[in-house]
């Protein structure tokens, strides 16, 4: 039976409606999943590069990024809390007079500092914020918020108060940013020092209002510069942070191909996005764990990673449209294998029964013709997929077509009728 085409252009993938088929892109934010399965084309193996600097993966700063959304709220219920105990003991010392509840000039600067981590955190929020340039702001917040914490801690005047050297929370605040902020360790140098410079600042401030008294201006850098202290050791902290960050880049650099935010993962491994350093098209990376593989040494690990090449090569002559296309495969030095596929954006057949119902029966036409279009290929060619199942259908958009299915998982097929004498089955007991 020749695949039903569809005769509308219009309205959503997931619309169980046959005449209202439509690419993933106007289906909104549930549809535009990435789906990417193993598969494998023939290559050399490939190992992961070098040690040379690389900047860190978008991913660990997009969580960098969400950890600064944490700080952030914290920052703001930090300022208001303080205040709302700052008045309750200026009542504790002040039995019957109500001035304790009067809003003070120092009020005010709490207040701007509520302002100020309520707006980075908005900030942060921002949908496909750049995660470099968030956590640049990052420091500049840590900064502003030092200023903030500078004028407040020497704002009102401390009876019989003394100018003998001491740790800050500014102190505090660096070590913190320095320990979730992945940033190059000469930033982390500069906005630490910049931070912990407000404190001497603030005291000078206080001098000029005629509450603190102290003749050299060195007085205020003095008594505060244990601070600069804790800068250098903020700057330990930021370079062992950024060097890890840079030793999973490096890990993550599988040849060709630079592995980016995570995609998903299942019983046999990960599966990433990731890009190819030359060509401008997406990937994704499927990993498989050495773990997943039962001969993991000697001459059976050999076997099977001789059989990996083998049945990724079949897997690679399939050239229907409606099969996954696959770019690359190999093995790394810890026994990783990995396939290198296209980047598909859509809705795999199992989500969109389960969210959307049954579809109606001429879709579903269209639907089987094309996966058995693929399944022919691969049995002419003398392969079984052994796999097929609505999990490993994909239905998105190629070119101008609508409800174009893509058969995933052609990793790891079987060959029709066995394998030969002295080749490693593929079907043996406890293998995958």
């Amino acid at each position: 039976m020749a695949p039903h085409e569809p005769t509308h252009r219009t309205g959503r993938i997931d619309d169980p409606d046959l005449t209202r088929w439509a690419p993933p892109e106007a289906a909104g934010h549930r549809d535009r999943r990435r789906v990417a399965r193993q598969a494998g084309t023939g290559s050399a193996s490939l190992t992961p590069g070098g040690g040379h600097q690389r900047p860190l993966p978008d991913d660990l700063l997009r969580q960098a990024s969400q950890r600064l959304q944490i700080v952030a709220l914290l920052g703001a219920a930090l300022w208001a809390i303080s205040t709302v105990f700052y008045h309750l003991i200026d009542r504790a010392f002040e039995a019957g007079d109500a001035s304790w509840l009067a809003l003070k000039p120092s009020d005010l600067i709490v207040g701007l500092g509520i302002v100020t981590s309520l707006a980075f955190y908005r900030y942060l929020r921002v949908p496909n914020r750049n995660p470099r340039t968030a956590l640049d702001m990052g420091l500049a917040y840590m900064v502003a918020t030092a200023l903030i914490a500078g004028v407040i801690l020497h704002w009102d005047p401390i009876p019989n108060s003394t100018t003998m050297p001491n740790v800050s929370w500014i102190g505090v605040l660096v070590l913190l940013f320095a320990a979730i902020v992945p940033t190059d360790p000469r930033k982390m140098a500069l906005a630490g020092t910049l931070a912990a410079a407000m404190s001497p600042l603030g005291m000078l401030i206080a001098r000029a209002r005629g509450l603190w008294l102290f003749e050299s201006p060195l007085t205020a850098l003095t008594m505060h510069y244990p601070d600069f202290l804790v800068v250098g050791v903020s700057v330990v902290i930021s370079r062992a942070v950024y060097g890890l960050g840079q030793q999973i880049a490096r890990a993550r650099d599988m040849g060709s191909y630079e592995l980016g935010e995570l995609i998903g993962r299942g019983g046999m491994g990960e599966v990433y996005q990731a890009r190819h350093r030359m060509l401008a098209r997406p990937a994704a990376i499927k990993l498989i764990r050495p773990e997943m593989m039962t001969a993991r040494s000697g001459e059976a690990a050999a076997a099977a990673i001789a059989r990996f090449h083998r049945e990724a090569n079949a897997a690679a002559q399939l050239q229907s449209p409606h099969t996954v296309s696959l770019y690359d495969f190999g093995a790394t030095d810890d026994g990783t294998l990995y396939f290198a596929m296209e980047l598909l954006e859509g809705v795999d057949l199992d989500t969109l029964v389960r969210e959307c119902g049954p579809l109606p029966s001429g879709r579903v036409v269209h639907i089987l013709a094309q996966i058995c279009e693929s399944l022919e290929e691969a049995h002419a060619a003398g392969l079984v997929h052994r796999d097929i199942k609505p999990a490993n259908v994909h239905i998105g958009r190629f070119g101008l077509r609508d409800d174009f299915v893509k058969v995933l998982d052609f990793g790891l097929v079987a060959p029709l009728g066995g394998t030969k004498p002295g080749v490693p089955s593929v079907t043996a007991v406890g293998t995958i």
